[in-house]
């Protein structure tokens, strides 16, 4: 990277254009766009943003989909602001990394970088493949600087430790992820209440196993089951305030597997899991659990977003009286009740420096968030996948609502909801919900004190905070050590492959030896800079 980022500043500094895997076509040039107004006099937004159709090349691939610029919200966006984005990513290849990683090794640099991983861009912005954006946005961003002025989140997660933006994040206007979810149908024929705490959750799940609520006469109910893949085990975790990352506690960073917490969790899972409380495929039945099991009237009781609610519409015919609701966090073993999923701001994309006109690119970014934009990201096109009712509001149509797909599947398939930057409204997700995932998120949101407020950004199962550019390479090297190993123990000891008495003092010297120390240092070096900055 430091011969890459030589390279890039000589040709800078020659004026020599670097072409990006295809680079940007356009009659129009950098000067042309800066004379073209971002705002009309009215202050709307200028459209088109240039007045030749202007190509710019992009690599973003996104829950295994590259983009795709024949996407119909991508289509409708190209007429309105004579840009086209060319992906520089085969459509058939969804592997990111390997993709990215491919990329930088070439040091052919795309016009427009997304990513699945902050901390990666912001050290290519760094090491000068992605270009500051804080003057562009500025002089050029109007809806994308007032976002910054007004939404600290926002502005702190777009902020490099260093002071620059390197990329536009995609924002969070929603707090609410995901909820405890329970078979009320089951809880009703068992004559239960609604578990409060882990310990009624126990009782429970042991009724859902040992008492037949599906009716079939054969003690094949699976009461707990998942489908989040690799960080699974950490949704079972947090019934006792743990998990297999760091955490902070007042001021203090943590490594969970080595507290008292992790200890009373683990054995619990062991036990559970030795009872048949947990589902026994866990680790293998994957991301399709959450379908396979309800339809079969096998499952009781997951952790897992809003859209599980449709499965009381969508099982009525299969499963008569299917009914599952929206509870609290059970309190953990010392009488607290937490939520530890929530929605932050993520990684959106950002400008290379091969890029030949990031002035025109940066209002193009800007363009996502005015509110005509902002439609086009999360509702899609209007007349086709909405429609604005009397009142005034969006609304989608029946055959969206209702199709084979999630209304989320359906917008990703036109190309809204995708990994860029932008305002993700809430409004949307609302408008597809049942009343059973109306009272989920109306339970969740009218309880702040359930969520840490102070607690760093905690996205898929791990805290999401910038390190300084110093400790990045050491961390990494760290914990490619022991995450795995944390994972492979934790495997064995919910399996009954190993002894977790007998093995967690070895476990954590095992911990030391690999670097734990140092990792939790950086991480607390980084926490301290976050919550200064907070302030």
């Amino acid at each position: 990277m430091k011969r890459f980022a030589i390279i890039l500043t000589v040709c800078l500094l020659v004026a020599f254009p670097v072409m990006a895997m295809g680079g940007s076509e356009s009659g129009s040039s950098a000067v042309a766009a800066e004379a073209t107004p971002t705002l009309n006099a009215d202050g709307s937004f200028h459209l088109p943003i240039v007045d030749e159709p202007t190509t710019f090349s992009i690599f973003l691939n996104f829950n295994n989909m590259p983009f795709d610029p024949e996407w119909a919200v991508w289509k409708e966006i190209e007429k309105k602001t004579n840009i086209r984005l060319e992906n520089v990513i085969s459509q058939s290849n969804s592997n990111e990394t390997e993709a990215f990683n491919l990329m930088l090794s070439s040091g052919n640099l795309a016009d427009v970088i997304g990513y699945v991983s902050a901390a990666d861009l912001e050290k290519l912005g760094r090491d000068g493949g992605l270009i500051p954006l804080n003057d562009l946005i500025d002089q050029y961003a109007p809806h994308i600087k007032a976002l910054l002025e007004s939404d600290a989140r926002f502005k702190q997660f777009a902020t490099s430790t260093d002071g620059n933006i390197y990329f536009i994040p995609k924002n969070q206007t929603v707090k609410t992820c995901e909820f405890w979810w329970i078979r009320k149908d089951w809880l009703d024929k068992l004559g239960l209440e609604v578990p409060t705490t882990v310990d009624e959750l126990y009782t429970v799940l042991t009724a859902f196993r040992n008492e037949d609520p599906n009716g079939n006469g054969i003690k094949d109910e699976i009461p707990l089951f998942d489908r989040a893949g690799w960080k699974m085990p950490d949704e079972y975790l947090y019934l006792w305030d743990s998990s297999t990352q760091f955490y902070v506690r007042d001021g203090v960073v943590e490594f969970e597997p080595m507290e008292e917490n992790y200890k009373t969790a683990v054995t619990n899972l062991v036990k559970w899991y030795r009872e048949g409380l947990i589902d026994p495929e866990i680790f293998t039945r994957g991301t399709k659990s959450r379908d396979i099991l309800f339809a079969s009237d096998l499952g009781g009781c997951t952790h897992d977003w809003v859209s599980t609610a449709d499965y009381n519409t969508k099982l009525q015919s299969e499963v008569p009286g299917f009914e599952l609701i929206a509870i609290a966090p059970p309190a953990d073993q010392n009488g607290v009740v937490k939520e530890r999923t929530e929605r932050f701001p993520g990684v959106g994309w950002g400008i290379s420096s091969s890029c030949k006109d990031p002035v025109t690119v940066i209002k193009f970014f800007d363009y996502l968030f005015t509110e005509e934009g902002s439609s086009y990201m999360n509702w899609g096109i209007e007349g086709e996948s909405y429609y604005v009712g009397d009142d005034g509001e969006k609304h989608f149509f029946d055959e969206i609502l209702n199709s084979d797909q999630t209304p989320t599947g359906y917008l990703r398939s036109i190309g809204s909801i995708y990994r860029v930057g932008m305002n993700q409204d809430g409004g949307y997700e609302f408008a597809t919900m049942n009343e059973y995932g109306l009272a989920a998120v109306e339970l969740y949101d009218s309880h702040p004190e359930w969520y840490d407020s102070a607690q760093p950004p905690y996205a898929d199962g791990k805290l999401d905070i910038k390190l300084f550019p110093e400790d990045e390479s050491q961390y990494k090297r760290i914990m490619n050590s022991i995450e795995p190993y944390v994972d492979e123990k934790l495997q064995s000891w919910i399996l009954g492959t190993s002894s977790f008495e007998a093995d967690y003092d070895s476990f954590i010297a095992e911990l030391k030896k690999r670097g734990i120390d140092e990792a939790q240092q950086i991480i607390q070096r980084a926490y301290d800079a976050y919550a200064a900055s907070s302030k």
